[in-house]
């Protein structure tokens, strides 16, 4: 009896020790391209919005909100041209993209400067897609600080260039469960990045984000 206690109590301090250990690493990504005010950006065509629940079929919850209301902003202020919004589209009635969209031409973004990703299942699928589909090679991130840490981490590991933007506009409900959470999510990502070196659940062909310069050039032979 007392072996298997010894060997309970050694594999329950080794878990802990690694989970811990993983933690300290991936959150030292994050030293650097942290931002809180949407005027001391850096001006990049495409930036990402990362999903959140949505209430009912069309409306954001108030994380997914406060993410938009910030993309907005950024958009307003000529800090971004494209905005790339992703999660999962898998059940039928339940589309994330199409409500991000729809809120943000609420809020007065052009319709052609909104791009959806239908795809993302979790955070390391969405970057990755936005790399190998969309052809991103500079972004900026927009989502709260608990979850921004591990997306900055994975980004940097994909060996791209960004910065990043915290969407912390109030307090949250399940605060203290999302950076909870954020522990074990953090593992998941680790591994991931380091040691499966997974590609995502989907992916297809490439997907242009066409920059204002084509569409004008697009125009100009339509026209001639």
């Amino acid at each position: 009896m007392l072996k298997y206690i010894y060997l309970f109590f050694v594999l329950t301090l080794f878990a802990v020790v690694s989970i811990t250990a993983i933690n300290f690493y991936v959150l030292s990504f994050s030293n650097i391209g942290y931002y809180k005010k949407v005027e001391n950006l850096e001006k990049r065509y495409v930036w990402l919005v990362f999903w959140a629940s949505v209430i009912g079929k069309s409306t954001p919850s108030d994380i997914l909100k406060d993410r938009l209301i910030v993309a907005y902003q950024s958009y307003q202020s000529w800090k971004i041209e494209k905005i790339l919004v992703s999660w999962d589209n898998s059940q039928k009635n339940y589309n994330e993209p199409v409500a991000m969209q729809k809120y943000l031409i609420h809020l007065w973004v052009d319709v052609d400067d909104v791009y959806l990703d239908y795809a993302w299942f979790d955070t390391y699928d969405s970057l990755y897609r936005a790399k190998e589909i969309f052809w991103v090679k500079e972004i900026t991130l927009f989502t709260q600080d608990f979850h921004l840490k591990r997306a900055l981490y994975i980004w940097k590991r994909l060996w791209l260039k960004t910065q990043w933007i915290e969407t912390n506009l109030q307090k949250y409900i399940q605060d203290d469960y999302n950076n909870k959470r954020e522990m074990l999510a953090r593992v998941k990502a680790f591994l991931e990045v380091e040691i499966l070196k997974a590609e995502p659940t989907y992916l297809w062909d490439s997907i242009e984000i066409i920059t204002d310069e084509k569409i004008g050039e697009a125009k100009k032979k339509i026209l001639e």
